[in-house]
């Protein structure tokens, strides 16, 4: 999170064309390496190949829609970023749901804490590595792996988390929620 905290400026006042293109990229490489990110995702999730195949092309669309989303929105006015976002992943769209949530948090400035769910490790490492390749930063993304009780737990309680991305089950929803919400002024 220090690392991150320092990164978070130089991030948000970055180009939004610049984090644009870097997911463009990201996608580009994504859609390259479609082969070797399906067989990894049905050896770690028990996807079948089709369904493989079909979770690589909707993480590439989502790095492309909030890359073309961010460009539009730019020409109606400066988006302000939150800073530091926490995105939690489930482990049955291990590749497209954490893709999509950690998109849409860099297209708008924001650094990012990503904690994919602790049985899809290996997929959350290969999207990460590709984005880092695309240009984003180490500090500006960073893969935490392991589990909800501890490092989710102890990421989602820490206040310099200014946003949670979030999908899984609505018990661990209902407990960052509370998390959250304790943080909030009255």
């Amino acid at each position: 999170l220090d690392q991150a905290m320092l990164a978070q400026a130089a991030w948000s006042t970055l180009a939004v064309t610049a984090r644009a293109d870097i997911l463009f990229k990201a996608a580009d490489l994504m859609e390259a390496r479609i082969q070797e990110l399906m067989v990894l995702l049905c050896r770690e999730s028990g996807k079948t190949y089709a369904n493989g195949i079909a979770e690589v092309r909707e993480a590439v669309d989502f790095m492309r829609y909030y890359a073309s989303q961010i460009q539009s929105i730019q020409t109606d006015g400066p988006v302000k970023a939150l800073g530091t976002v926490l995105c939690i992943s489930p482990w049955n769209f291990p590749l497209a749901i954490f893709s999509g949530q950690i998109s849409a948090a860099l297209a708008v400035g924001n650094c990012v804490i990503a904690k994919p769910a602790e049985q899809t490790p290996l997929i959350a490492s290969e999207a990460v590595k590709i984005l880092w390749q695309a240009g984003v930063p180490k500090a500006v993304l960073q893969l935490l792996p392991g589990r909800g009780e501890t490092v989710g737990a102890q990421l989602s309680g820490d206040e310099r988390i200014q946003g949670i991305m979030f999908t899984g089950s609505t018990e661990v929803a209902k407990i960052l929620h509370k998390t959250v919400s304790k943080r909030l002024s009255a």
